[in-house]
């Protein structure tokens, strides 16, 4: 070896080691610029155009602060994790409530069972949605999407002999809702000026009178969000007008993370999954994806004397959303 060549290659591995060393840091820098864009629009409610979207995707990305945290740790890069603790104690906090909640046993109580199916333009299976019924022993159902011809079917494989308490408005596309219980019912109404038809009857729960609303507010636009909008300030105007014991059941195109879900939850309305500390429930989008990835279906209950026991996800054939099954626990 030509011993004068010796100290340029060293000094090029001088040169090329930082270089490499650099990249991890370059790597982590744009991960976490990224991620601050969805947390910024979670933290100040400010979601213009698709960050909409991508709040929905806010327990995702708790994963991926957490990550990216512990990455900067191992790797002993302390500027980074000093960076990225903020974000990461905060996105934990907003996910924290979803895993606490009080440990049911509902064999030790009454109960009632209440289930939201999104129809999918009507497409839904009908006798599974009846086997669902039958096989939770659903007490109270909210179906979104309730085209005439689904309303037929449902009817045709026996939903009202289980169910025999019918305030249904059917309509063409995604337009129609309905709602069917086996208690005892009062003033079942049908509610003007959402973007899709909404219903509330009022049943007898546990001796209580509880107005149930089963809704399906319009979707976010990838670019405008006028109607969307504007169905949440009118479900939570409507939802607060309601004298006394409410629940709020339906597709509500909205996260917990959404500003308008938060505002119903201001108003009192506790949202089944964190009552039972159930974690992260996603519905939706089921059969385009591996697995659902954001929870938009919600059972939602104001002044009840009742607790989650338990909430689940049910796939059904031809829907795009898993049912959703929450058992309440009546003391």
């Amino acid at each position: 070896m030509d011993q004068g060549e010796q100290p340029s290659e060293r000094a090029d591995a001088k040169t090329e080691r930082p270089r490499t060393e650099r990249a991890p840091d370059l790597v982590l820098a744009v991960a976490a610029l990224a991620l601050m864009v969805p947390w910024l629009a979670r933290l100040t409610g400010y979601e213009p155009g698709p960050l909409t979207y991508l709040v929905a995707l806010t327990p995702w990305f708790t994963l991926a602060w957490l990550v990216l945290a512990l990455v900067a740790g191992l790797t002993r890069r302390w500027t980074m994790l000093g960076t990225v603790a903020l974000p990461t104690v905060v996105s934990i906090g907003w996910a924290s409530t979803m895993f606490i909640g009080a440990s049911v046993d509902p064999a030790e109580h009454e109960t009632v069972t209440v289930a939201t199916v999104n129809a999918t333009f009507g497409r839904v299976d009908a006798d599974a949605v009846v086997a669902l019924v039958e096989e939770y022993d659903v007490d109270v159902l909210a179906v979104q999407e309730l085209t005439p011809d689904v309303f037929e079917a449902l009817e045709a494989a026996g939903l009202s002999a289980r169910l025999p308490e019918v305030n249904a408005w059917p309509a063409d596309g995604f337009d129609g809702t309905g709602l069917w219980t086996r208690l005892p019912v009062a003033e079942p109404m049908r509610v003007d000026g959402f973007v899709s038809k909404a219903v509330h009857s009022t049943v007898t729960i546990g001796g209580d009178d509880i107005t149930i609303l089963a809704a399906h507010p319009a979707a976010p636009g990838v670019q405008t969000h006028r109607d969307w909008d504007a169905d949440l300030a009118l479900l939570e105007t409507v939802a607060s007008s309601i004298e006394g014991p409410a629940m709020i059941v339906g597709d509500l195109n909205a996260t917990r993370d959404h500003p308008g879900f938060r505002r119903l939850e201001d108003a009192g309305f506790r949202d089944a999954a964190d009552d039972a500390g159930a974690g992260f429930v996603p519905t939706f989008p089921e059969g385009r994806l591996p697995f659902p990835v954001v929870a938009i279906d919600h059972v939602m209950a104001r002044d009840v004397d009742w607790a989650a026991a338990s909430v689940e996800t049910v796939s059904l054939s031809g829907a795009d959303h898993r049912a959703l099954v929450v058992t309440y626990a009546i003391d």
